[in-house]
């Protein structure tokens, strides 16, 4: 009978998540979250911004279609103002974080971390 004792892994073999993008990794500790937040951020007002440009549009058609009905009227004039209220929103945001970004010197959306000393 032999006996097979388990040996060790070396350091070569790290192991190493590939579904995690490089940039996230070259982070370090931290720098994951923020990077996620940061893109998280981008989407939403990629997103946001695709989003009014279509509930605009839509409320533009069914207030032209609305054929003098008041109901249909006022439900266009709903998505209308919406659509704006929201990329107002938008605009403040990034405003806030353009803001931010030049007050204080860094920028907030590609997040860079000093190493341990």
């Amino acid at each position: 009978m032999i006996i097979q004792i388990a040996q060790p892994a070396l350091a070569a073999d790290e192991i190493v998540n590939n579904a995690i993008s490089s940039k996230v990794t070259s982070l370090g500790a931290g720098g994951g979250l923020a990077f996620y937040i940061a893109t998280l951020w981008q989407t939403v007002i990629t997103v946001g911004g695709i989003a009014f440009i279509i509930y605009l549009v839509w409320g533009g058609i069914e207030y032209l279609t609305s054929g003098g009905d008041k109901g249909r009227i006022d439900d266009a004039q709903k998505k209308i103002t919406s659509s704006v209220i929201g990329i107002v929103i938008l605009v403040a945001s990034y405003s806030i974080t353009y803001f931010i970004q030049q007050v204080f010197k860094i920028n907030i959306l590609k997040p860079v971390f000093p190493n341990a000393l």
